[in-house]
């Protein structure tokens, strides 16, 4: 499993917070943890993401965008 050791952008570590976050992320949004959440723009709904990475004292825009966004390729082979 590859995952983000350190933030592209700023450096800071995410390989501490890594599993965590994907754990709580599934158990917490249950059979849809992998389905997409589409917003329209009018309005910006409260997530479970949002909520976890509060939790975890993560603000900056470049280290949330690691974690939401990251694909791990070894498991789709």
């Amino acid at each position: 499993m590859i995952i983000p050791i350190r933030c592209m952008n700023c450096g800071n570590p995410l390989a501490d917070v890594w599993r965590w976050f994907q754990a709580e992320r599934k158990r917490l949004r249950g059979a849809n943890a992998t389905s997409p959440m589409y917003m329209d723009g009018t309005e910006v709904p409260k997530t479970v993401e949002k909520d976890l990475m509060d939790q975890l004292g993560i603000t900056l825009y470049c280290c949330k965008k690691h974690l939401l966004t990251h694909v791990d390729l070894g498991e789709k082979v």
